[in-house]
């Protein structure tokens, strides 16, 4: 049957990267270049996230493993992201299917980490077993492994703690250190997106934000 292509943009979030070290350093900043003519996808064919990627690191932050995810569109089943190069300092841990991330990790000498880190993310394609993608989807690269999503600018962490109650989950999120210099509180949801990637690609149930402690059933 003829190859059909589908116009399903694929789009690519720029990130930039507050280290909690100390208000003084200069934070590493993430750039990413997804070239229009890239961004398209066609049926059962595999497209990478990416067609330029850099990584400015002033103040030499210790950077060896690179987190990537589809975080808004994902379809679990259908979408997988991989690592195609071959690189031996290269280590891409299994897709995690349920929350749509793929984990690089470095394993070689710290002299040249950096640079090949930059290189292997430009080796990650994106690839669906559907035949009708019909909707965008939404990547982001971080260097924490707390799930970040580009239409709230958020970042969102699963901390197990079985039996914990909801006043306890609150102030223990409260209690966090701070997140790339972002304080913790529960998330509260306010749209479908962010339901979905603090719910179905979450590691597991827990607390959100919202209580009928004031008033019951309300």
């Amino acid at each position: 049957m003829p190859f059909k292509k589908h116009s399903v943009l694929l789009f690519f979030l720029l990130v930039l990267f507050l280290i909690n070290y100390c208000w003084a350093q200069t934070p590493p900043t993430l750039t990413a270049t997804l070239e229009l003519n890239e961004s398209y996808y066609c049926p059962l064919s595999q497209v990478l996230i990416v067609t330029d990627f850099s990584i400015t690191n002033q103040d030499s932050t210790e950077i060896n493993t690179i987190y990537i995810q589809i975080s808004s569109g994902y379809v679990k089943g259908e979408d997988t992201l991989s690592y195609i190069g071959s690189n031996s300092n290269i280590t891409a841990l299994a897709f995690n299917i349920v929350e749509g991330k793929l984990t690089l990790k470095w394993v070689g000498s710290v002299n040249t980490v950096l640079s090949e880190l930059i290189t292997a993310v430009k080796q990650v394609v994106f690839e669906s077993n559907s035949i009708n993608v019909s909707e965008n989807r939404t990547f982001s690269i971080t260097i924490g492994e707390a799930n970040y999503l580009p239409s709230t600018g958020h970042y969102y962490e699963y901390v197990e703690a079985p039996g914990i109650t909801w006043s306890e989950a609150r102030d223990a999120a409260a209690a966090l250190p701070p997140y790339y210099g972002l304080q913790g509180y529960l998330a509260t949801i306010g749209s479908t997106e962010e339901a979905q990637l603090s719910g179905e690609q979450a590691a597991g149930a827990g607390w959100i934000g919202g209580s009928d402690a004031e008033t019951e059933s309300v």
